[in-house]
């Protein structure tokens, strides 16, 4: 027999009385056991809130909720937060001062009850699980704030949940400590199999870690897909704008579409590039990433060097095409020194029709 979802979200809705749209609009999700979801947005999406559902701390006002297949939230239904077997881990680390390393990890199973020598062997294995071993007698004030959130997230698994829950768990921390804490997360995840969805307004961060991603828009859910796919192949103007550096250009499907490819006229250069099964002519707009220019010296395109960035390993440039347009973004080879106003010839290489912008011609959709 099949096992059934870790998580299942059907159509959750939450509106906020004085507010003239919902916090969070019909999402539906669906997580299986082990994977690693990450729910992706700017700041007021509903990511937040709909992890807040999911954890119990908010009731839905229409919807579904299910953990591991038992119902957690619906019609006249809401377990407590403390009765859901959710682990959550939060930015703020929440850890008492007073309180050694091995208390604060101990805490919940103190007041769930668990005798004292279950309790000790839990906590030790928590703390060896995040790398923490031989810490158990310190104070949070004693550790780095990568250490105190992997007190956190030990604090968390002691309690064995069937699902953890993490919301922004790297935003308090400097550059460096994010990187390392990434790592982190992925190895833990690796390690353990277990399920997590993982609240973050930072694209690089949810590429890296996720294997998907659940992109929301003004409480809506705009996209859910693998990182790759998402980033390759986003389904609407605002994911193609929100999730890695690019450019949002007017076009025409000027041809049927063949293989996965379409003939498509854009900043008055004709290319073929890739859209969905059964796209049709007709107004468009096409997602171009940094990838899919390339400077050539018979390059149809003529752009303006706007801006140019030294990044290390190349150059990143902001350009203006030559017949009006939107920025393009572009890299080229750290060797390079691309000037402002310099002129360069560029070869459209690839790019993707975006499916939702059928919205711009209402005939098509």
């Amino acid at each position: 027999m099949t096992p059934p979802p870790a998580l299942t979200i059907d159509s959750a809705t939450r509106h906020y009385a004085g507010t003239r749209a919902p916090a969070v609009d019909g999402v539906s999700i669906t997580v299986e056991a082990g994977e690693f979801l990450a729910l992706l947005g700017p700041s007021g999406c509903g990511k937040s809130t709909l992890l807040r559902m999911i954890a119990g701390f908010e009731r839905l006002d229409s919807g579904r909720v299910a953990v591991g297949g038992r119902p957690m939230s619906g019609p006249g239904l809401h377990v407590p937060p403390e009765e859901r077997r959710i682990g959550l881990v939060f930015q703020s680390y929440a850890l008492w001062p007073h309180m050694t390393v091995a208390g604060n990890v101990a805490y919940p199973l103190e007041t769930a009850g668990v005798a004292k020598p279950e309790r000790a062997e839990r906590v030790a294995a928590a703390l060896a699980t995040v790398g923490l071993d031989g810490f158990d007698t310190r104070r949070p004030a004693e550790l780095s704030g990568g250490q105190r959130q992997r007190v956190a997230l030990a604090r968390c698994l002691v309690m064995r949940p069937e699902l953890v829950l993490l919301d922004e768990p790297l935003a308090n921390l400097d550059v460096h400590l994010r990187a390392s804490m990434e790592e982190e997360f992925a190895s833990f995840h690796a390690r353990t199999g277990a399920t997590m969805v993982y609240v973050t307004h930072d694209q690089a961060e949810a590429m890296a870690l996720a294997t998907r991603i659940a992109v929301l828009d003004q409480g809506r859910l705009a996209q859910l897909a693998a990182p790759r796919d998402l980033y390759r192949e986003p389904a609407t103007p605002m994911v193609a704008g929100f999730v890695g550096q690019g450019a949002l250009v007017p076009a025409t499907v000027t041809g049927p579409a063949t293989h996965g490819r379409a003939p498509v006229r854009l900043l008055g250069v004709d290319a073929v590039l890739r859209v969905r099964p059964g796209e049709e002519p007709g107004e468009a707009l096409v997602c171009l990433r940094p990838e899919d220019l390339e400077p050539a010296p018979d390059g149809p395109l003529e752009v303006r060097i706007a801006r140019a960035a030294y990044k290390g390993g190349f150059v990143l440039v902001e350009a203006v095409p030559a017949g009006g347009g939107p920025r393009l973004v572009l890299r080229l080879p750290g060797h390079t020194h691309p000037v402002a106003g310099e002129s360069l010839r560029l070869a459209i290489r690839d790019g993707w029709v975006v499916p939702e912008a059928d919205a711009l011609n209402p005939a098509r959709g």
